[in-house]
């Protein structure tokens, strides 16, 4: 009786499989990377879609820390060149810093045009959870006002929290009307 290392194994010690097992392993195999490609398919086209996608040549204006506006050249693919896309621009920059006025869990709820202003529409967190004094509410407001006011026919822009106007982020900045870009507050880097 031959045992079953016998059949498994040549003399050299190296197991052997038979040709079915081979055949099943192999198509495992290839039915695993075909997994995997589905799977991260839709993620690598959308990152190759987005390199060979033409893209618009911004500025962000981040508030500093202790008031002022820093620029940041970016680019936006042009699909993505508005509200949000700017929104999402400004939150990725500002996350790669220390420090920032911003806050990261504030949300862009909504945006639309009235004439040539934008009316952007943020989450309570925007005005939550930090002290502003007068110069870090200028720079905050203006960061946002600068780089929404890059879109086509945006003359101004308004700040609305959850959908309803408010006074101010904290008590400095007059939030009731549009408000129009302000280079003035740019530092020099």
């Amino acid at each position: 009786m031959v045992g079953i290392n016998q059949h498994l194994t040549d003399p050299r010690g190296v197991i052997q499989l038979n040709r079915g097992y081979k055949e099943r392993i192999g198509w495992l195999f290839l039915a695993s990377l075909l997994l995997i490609v589905i799977m991260w398919g839709g993620r690598l086209w959308n990152t190759i879609s987005w390199y060979l996608e033409p893209k618009t040549d911004i500025q962000l204006y981040i508030a500093a820390p202790g008031g002022g506006l820093e620029v940041e050249n970016a680019q936006v693919a042009t699909s993505r060149f508005d509200a949000k896309g700017l929104w999402e621009q400004m939150q990725a920059v500002t996350k790669g810093r220390g420090e920032s006025l911003l806050p990261s869990d504030a949300v862009l709820l909504d945006s639309r045009l009235e004439g040539s202003t934008l009316v952007v529409s943020f989450s309570a967190e925007l005005a939550k959870g930090q002290y502003l004094g007068s110069n870090q509410e200028i720079a905050l407001v203006y960061s946002i006002v600068n780089t929404m006011a890059q879109l086509p026919g945006i003359e101004s822009v308004r700040i609305l929290i959850e959908g309803r106007t408010v006074e101010s982020l904290a008590d400095h900045v007059d939030l009731t009307t549009s408000l129009k870009p302000d280079l003035a507050l740019v530092v020099s880097q």
